[in-house]
C-alpha cells in the first residue's frame, strides 16, 4: 500500500472514532496518519479539532498553526483556531481568526455563525442580525447545491 494510502486509511479510522466521540483514539489515529504523510493538512486540522474538543487548546492551536503555515488560506484552520482563542478568553484574536476564515472562504457559514455568537456575547447585536441573514442565505445555498447534486446522482461533487 502506498504511503499516502496508509495515511488515508488511518485518517478514515480516526474520523470514525471522532464521530463516535472516541477522541483519544481519534487523536492517536490522526497522529498515525501524519506519520505516513507529514503534509496531510486534513490530518492536522482533524487532530486539532479533537484536541480542541478535549480542551487541550495548546496542542490544538499547534496543529492549526501548522496548517496555516502550510496553507495560509485554510478557512477551516483559522475558524477552529478562532474557537480555541475564544475558549481561552482571547476574544480579539478569536474575532480576527473568524474574519481571516471568511476572507479565505466567504461562503464558510460556520465562521459567520461563530463570529455572530462572539458578537452577541459582546452585546453587539446590530451586527448579529446582518450576520444571521448571511448565514441563512449561505445555508440555503448549500442545501440547494446538495439537492441539485443528489438529483444528478453525483454526491461527490
Amino acid at each position: 500500500m502506498a504511503i499516502h494510502q496508509m495515511a488515508i486509511k488511518f485518517f478514515d479510522e480516526g474520523a470514525a472514532a471522532y464521530v463516535k466521540n472516541e477522541l483519544k483514539k481519534s487523536i492517536q489515529l490522526f497522529s498515525d496518519a501524519l506519520k505516513y504523510d507529514s503534509n496531510f493538512e486534513l490530518g492536522y486540522v482533524s487532530r486539532g479539532a479533537a484536541y480542541l474538543k478535549l480542551g487541550k487548546f495548546k496542542k490544538a492551536m499547534a496543529d492549526f498553526n501548522r496548517v496555516i503555515k502550510m496553507n495560509p488560506n485554510s478557512a477551516r484552520a483559522y475558524h477552529l483556531r478562532g474557537l480555541a482563542f475564544e475558549k481561552r478568553g482571547e476574544i480579539a484574536k478569536a474575532y480576527r481568526d473568524f474574519d481571516r476564515a471568511l476572507e479565505s472562504d466567504p461562503d464558510y457559514a460556520a465562521a459567520y455563525h461563530s463570529r455572530d455568537l462572539l458578537l452577541s456575547k459582546g452585546g453587539q447585536t446590530d451586527f448579529s442580525l446582518e450576520e444571521l441573514d448571511i448565514i441563512n442565505h449561505l445555508m440555503a445555498m448549500r442545501v440547494s447545491r446538495f439537492d441539485d447534486t443528489e438529483e444528478s446522482g453525483d454526491l461527490a461533487a
